[in-house]
């Protein structure tokens, strides 16, 4: 019985973190709780995950983290005015496109044109935002990212979206393609509308367990809010809220998650290449933390898949993979 309480328990929930603990609040449910129980400055580049920790956006790390370092060089020789560095880290014909729709030709071109840069805006530096990363291949990827640029002396800091395309030449990732454009007003709707088919209602459902999802936007259109009810044999044993909005001190969709029971949490989320990515982090009732890497899907538009991966409670290590399948519910008839 309590194998299939945790189940649905970690499916409904789906970015919270309240199951880690093993679901002691859907085991009390149905069994009598045991009153003997213990009770428990520089070049930057600023990984998109909770509290700085590291996170992966797809399933190759390795590349990622050669991908990461590639970045951090680009940061370390951009804070030294290296224009030569920085050049040996584009292709032989690589090209780059400024915020004007400029375009500067060849690793060579691209040399000149970051060491005029650098004259022309001593001192500055750069931090680069990673937002999104996707392999179209085995040897080219795609990021977009947010960079800012401060110079000493002028304000505010040069705020850009950037679209890089790399390629892997040998074993060495490079950057072929580098696009900046100057940062545009967005709404906090408009950054939430990746996330629109989410809103309506959801199932996951057992012969002994149920869990009910319903997603809706805040009446300003700025927030997406999804309740979480779950039941086991008919009687309702915890209930979650979450509210996921656009944070833009981190430049990230962030959810935070309140449950029934005194738990709460914060997850933030990163875009993959068909999924979503949660780096969540939280305190249980009994005050312990917890952690887990959630994976959020899109099946089709009547099915979303989530798993939950890298999951700890306190300093243990919570082994077990979790993987379900969420099914819209359909909507009610007319007269119903």
């Amino acid at each position: 019985m309590r194998t299939n309480i945790e189940r649905f328990a970690l499916a409904g929930i789906v970015v919270t973190w309240s199951w880690l603990s093993t679901a002691p609040v859907f085991a009390q449910a149905v069994a009598p709780a045991n009153p003997g129980a213990p009770a428990g400055q520089g070049a930057t580049l600023i990984p998109p995950s909770a509290a700085g920790a590291s996170r992966t956006f797809t399933d190759r790390p390795q590349d990622e983290q050669a991908l990461q370092a590639l970045a951090r060089a680009y940061a370390q020789a951009f804070d030294a005015a290296n224009a030569g560095a920085l050049g040996g880290l584009f292709t032989e014909n690589a090209e780059l496109i400024d915020e004007h729709g400029g375009r500067i030709q060849g690793r060579a071109g691209i040399e000149n044109f970051l060491g005029t840069v650098f004259k022309e805006r001593p001192g500055a530096t750069i931090t680069i935002v990673p937002a999104s990363l996707r392999f179209l291949s085995p040897d080219v990827a795609l990021e977009e990212g947010r960079t800012v640029v401060r110079t000493p002396g002028t304000s505010p800091p040069t705020s850009r979206h950037y679209t890089v395309t790399y390629v892997k030449q040998g074993d060495r990732w490079r950057y072929s393609v580098v696009r900046e454009e100057l940062e545009k007003a967005v709404t906090p709707h408009e950054r939430l509308r990746e996330l629109e088919w989410l809103v309506g209602d959801w199932m996951d459902e057992s012969p002994d367990s149920l869990v009910h999802t319903s997603c809706r936007w805040t009446p300003d259109g700025n927030f997406l809010l999804r309740d979480f009810t779950i039941r086991v044999q008919g009687k309702p044993v915890m209930t979650v809220n979450e509210r996921i909005g656009w944070d833009a001190s981190r430049r990230q969709i962030v959810s935070w998650v309140f449950d029934s029971e005194g738990g709460h949490g914060t997850g933030c989320w990163s875009r993959g290449d068909n999924d979503w990515v949660i780096k969540s982090t939280g305190v249980l009732p009994d005050g312990r933390t917890a952690s887990a890497t959630h994976v959020l899907t899109r099946v089709n538009d009547h099915s979303a898949r989530w798993a939950s991966v890298e999951r700890t409670v306190g300093d243990r290590i919570v082994p077990d993979h979790a993987e379900y399948l969420m099914v819209r519910r359909p909507p009610a008839a007319q007269g119903q």
